[in-house]
């Protein structure tokens, strides 16, 4: 099983239980996400402070290793965090210290205010914080010349002004494969830059669900090995295998498609294509009854 390296936001996921209605006042498209200053983040975490139901670790590619790992994958990650409760909380919840490196900043910790609905359905505010100083101080790049895959996401790319334009994607070896996440269909007109250089090399994987793969398809020509698209309750598609979800009773759909990856990703040289991709979705389906990004 090939080494699973990726980079990206270390955030703290703060989730509150809200109606559609206060959704609709919070004026963020449902299902999408939006970039917000400190203030704002203050101003949210005051109005809906009895609505918390939980605050866990969380950061799209950090819930992608996390599921690898836990299916067994070798892992390492790397991220920047601020020196506090929340950074220290974040790093501990990597079961081997080994397998990740980070930076510490003078910024807080992000994080992320996760907006779920009744239906289970997630819309995210997130204050990016200590993510904007992620650069290439923070790669261990021994680590990353034996990994096997490299996973990062839009969500990495709107926090790294400061890698020269992905110059470290030129440093890999040229057998990596290079995995990309869509992440948001708001972040495709946002980093349309970095991502027409990105999509000058040759990927492995891209992944996202249908709304964010159809934006990034009207957007940008592409050549890409595989795409891996999660379509909620119908389960996923890997390229035109088609696998179907179990019937569940969801409560929280943050983190199904950072598992479904990092499962898929896990599996994929051990088992079928089709297996690979049930047992994704099946872990997947675990993570929307659960409270967090994460299993527990």
């Amino acid at each position: 099983m090939g080494k699973i390296y990726g980079f990206g936001n270390a955030l703290m996921d703060i989730e509150i239980r809200i109606s559609d209605e206060e959704l609709q006042e919070i004026d963020i498209p449902k299902n999408t996400m939006k970039h917000i200053s400190h203030d704002e983040l203050s101003e949210y975490l005051e109005k809906y402070d009895k609505k918390i139901n939980s605050i866990n670790p969380g950061g799209s590619i950090a819930n992608t290793i996390f599921a690898a790992a836990d299916n067994g994958a070798k892992t390492f990650f790397s991220f920047a965090i601020g020196d506090d409760e929340y950074g220290e909380l974040f790093t501990k919840s990597f079961r081997d210290r080994e397998s990740i490196s980070f930076k510490k900043t003078e910024y807080r910790t992000g994080v992320c205010l996760i907006f779920v609905t009744p239906d289970g359905n997630r819309t995210m505010a997130a204050n990016l914080g200590a993510n904007t100083q992620l650069n290439s101080d923070c790669l261990d790049f021994e680590q990353l010349r034996n990994a096997e895959f490299l996973v990062f996401d839009n969500f990495t790319l709107s926090a790294i002004s400061n890698f020269d334009d992905l110059k470290f994607l030129y440093e890999c070896p040229a057998e990596i494969k290079i995995c990309f996440g869509v992440s948001d269909v708001s972040l495709v007109d946002e980093n349309l830059d970095l991502l027409d250089k990105l999509f000058q090399l040759k990927l492995f994987l891209i992944y996202g669900n249908i709304e964010e793969i159809r934006a990034l398809q009207k957007k940008l020509q592409f050549d890409t090995e595989n795409i891996l698209q999660s379509e909620g309750e119908n389960g996923a598609m890997f390229n035109q295998l088609k696998v179907n979800a179990p019937d569940i009773i969801s409560v929280n759909t943050n983190g199904a498609g950072d598992a479904l990856v990092g499962t898929f990703l896990a599996k994929y040289k051990e088992l079928s294509t089709e297996i690979c991709l049930k047992q994704a979705v099946e872990y997947a389906s675990k993570v929307c009854c659960e409270k967090g990004p994460r299993l527990t």
